[in-house]
């Protein structure tokens, strides 16, 4: 089972080396591709992407600081429309120890709100993004203690309904985890299911409540967020997810933009686990910074408390700083 969030490896002096020299790499062919595409008319095939540098230190009670500089996120992705009511996505994403194929689906415009999708694609679960240039911050806020309740991808069929203020969608995948962040476990014979209901009737807000089955565990998961916008520049985004016979976790956030370029985002969040027997409150501050609508620089500090009988250290300490390329 492995959470959205990408672990923290201490630096390695080679690994940096051949990870800068893919950063660079990266950054040039998509700034190459970019342009081209943008100079191309009304492409039937359109490309897009990001890449994030990120250094940081970690540090837990009683323990030596852990320091960290490297190319931790990059996502190449290519958007084909088939015909006019079929499109295609696929792509390529590093995730600072590996890179594979991530998304690769089809997508069908039935018509009056429906839509069906085939393929690999991502978790309908979660408040927070799965990708980097989407977050508002560096670290995710919770997912450690209950085994990263939040899946990435697998694959299968998804059907997905809107109509006025309302949405529903329901998916069939080969699994609900799988091994690692780009795919299920391939096996349909325990098929696991995700489902959903958003509702946008109220000014400013909208409610999101889904759940999943993992027939591999027997395991469900429910998801109940919201999120509200007090102003042009201010948003509040609250969360609650159980894990059935294990624990809960919830966040907080609040997030404004001072300018067209300044933005933060304060975030309360905990997690508590039965099996594991341990809980943590987690304090976040993230401010960012917009260079260009392409450039933004992003940091971040993090704090955890944590408490119970099973718990690996009292409290832990995180500083980081990122650079976010999108094109």
């Amino acid at each position: 089972m492995l959470k959205r969030c990408r672990t923290q490896a201490p630096t390695n002096t080679t690994t940096m080396k051949t990870h800068t020299k893919l950063a660079v790499a990266f950054l040039a062919a998509a700034s190459s591709i970019a342009a081209q595409a943008a100079d191309a008319p009304a492409p039937a095939v359109t490309f897009s992407g990001y890449a994030a540098v990120t250094g940081s230190i970690s540090k837990d009670s009683g323990a030596k600081s852990v320091s960290d500089l490297d190319l931790t996120a990059a996502k190449f992705g290519v958007t084909a429309k088939l015909a006019t009511n079929v499109t295609a996505y696929a792509s390529l994403y590093y995730n600072g120890t590996d890179a594979d194929l991530l998304d690769a689906y089809v997508t069908f415009d039935a018509g009056s709100g429906l839509t069906i999708t085939a393929g690999n694609f991502l978790s309908y679960m979660g408040y927070e993004a799965f990708d980097t240039i989407n977050m508002a911050q560096i670290s995710y806020a919770n997912g450690g203690l209950l085994g990263g309740p939040v899946p990435a991808y697998h694959t299968g069929v998804k059907f997905d309904y809107t109509t006025g203020n309302h949405g529903i969608g329901a998916a069939v995948v080969d699994s609900i985890y799988g091994s690692t962040l780009f795919n299920g476990d391939g096996d349909y014979s325990k098929k696991g299911l995700e489902a959903y209901y958003t509702y946008k009737g109220i000014k400013d807000t909208q409610i999101w409540l889904g759940g999943l089955q993992d027939n591999d565990n027997g395991g469900a998961v429910y998801d109940l967020w919201v999120s509200y916008a007090l102003s042009k520049t201010e948003s509040l985004g609250a969360e609650y997810l159980v894990k059935e016979s294990d624990g809960y976790n919830w966040l907080l956030a609040y997030t404004k933009s001072v300018d067209s370029k300044l933005s933060y985002t304060a975030r309360l969040s905990g997690e508590s686990s039965d099996v594991q027997n341990a809980k943590f409150v987690k304090y976040t501050f993230s401010p960012a910074y917009a260079f260009t609508d392409k450039f933004t620089v992003r940091a971040e500090v993090s704090y955890v408390d944590n408490s119970g009988a099973g718990a690996s250290t009292s409290s832990s300490t995180f500083y980081a700083i990122q650079s976010l390329f999108k094109f």
